[in-house]
């Protein structure tokens, strides 16, 4: 398990193949830079403690949803350690309260519910919260990302020769050159790495994360191939303790922009 953030004296881990993102939801605790999202297995795969503590609460609603007759029971995991608590969502437990757990042990499932749209992968969601104030999605005890900084390109516009690696009905995967800080690997932009959603037309969910905070510029996005722009949702960034991987979500589910083994270009630059 590798350390990703941290709150005071509370510090988040991730296991060593992990992806992980601040910034790239609409969820109230990620605009005030309070949660990450971790990313490492499939749905029904097992979800490993970011902590070390005691399971205080266990709690489960039912989350909005179009399909009828499914389970999407979303549920409330509450880890306390020491003054705070740690606030898991998306994860099915199969632990019990009164549990003493260490980080890197299983606490349950990675589950899929009505909180996630067509191209979410499973993740974990993570906050640190004070006692008696874990349940309302409004959070104010930021995250500080745990990166190594070294100078990055400070360069406003970026310009990303990409090959296509993996295509699906939800997304595609595309790789390019990426930099390193420490043991977290990113695109870099401004000096910073990018995380996030960037829409192509509406506001996404998208900043850079710099070593004095978390920055969100208006950018602009074009996805190309063979010098002909690509109609698309949108792309996405995330932070990554292995090789990073840029995601392209089509306007729909089921449309599949690219063949593997094609490139693409990514341009992104201020507004």
């Amino acid at each position: 398990m590798k350390k990703i953030a941290s709150h005071g004296e509370i510090d988040i881990f991730a296991p060593e193949r992990s992806r992980f993102s601040f910034l790239k939801s609409p969820y109230a605790a990620h605009r005030t830079h309070s949660a990450v999202d971790i990313y490492y297995a499939d749905f029904g795969g097992e979800a490993l403690s970011p902590v070390d503590g005691e399971v205080i609460d266990i709690q489960n609603f039912d989350t909005p949803t179009p399909f009828k007759g499914r389970d999407f029971t979303e549920y409330v995991l509450a880890i306390r350690q020491n003054k705070h608590v740690v606030k898991i969502l998306h994860v099915k437990p199969d632990v019990s309260q009164g549990d003493a757990i260490s980080k890197g042990d299983r606490i349950g499932t990675f589950i899929h519910n009505g909180y996630y749209t067509f191209w979410n992968d499973p993740a974990m969601h993570v906050e640190v919260r004070k006692q008696g104030d874990y349940l309302r999605a409004s959070n104010n005890l930021e995250l500080m990302p745990n990166i190594e900084w070294n100078e990055l390109p400070s360069s406003k516009t970026i310009e990303l020769e990409c090959s296509v690696e993996e295509t699906n009905e939800r997304y595609t995967l595309l790789y390019a050159l990426f930099q390193t800080c420490g043991e977290v690997k990113g695109f870099a932009m401004d000096g910073g790495l990018l995380d996030g959603y960037i829409a192509s037309k509406e506001s996404g969910f998208f900043g850079i994360v710099k070593p004095n905070g978390f920055f969100h510029p208006v950018v602009s996005l074009e996805v190309a191939k063979n010098n002909s722009e690509i109609k698309c949702s949108g792309v996405s960034f995330s932070l990554s303790l292995k090789e990073p991987r840029i995601k392209v979500i089509p306007l729909k589910y089921g449309d599949e922009l690219f063949s593997v083994g094609e490139k693409v270009r990514i341009k992104l630059g201020f507004r």
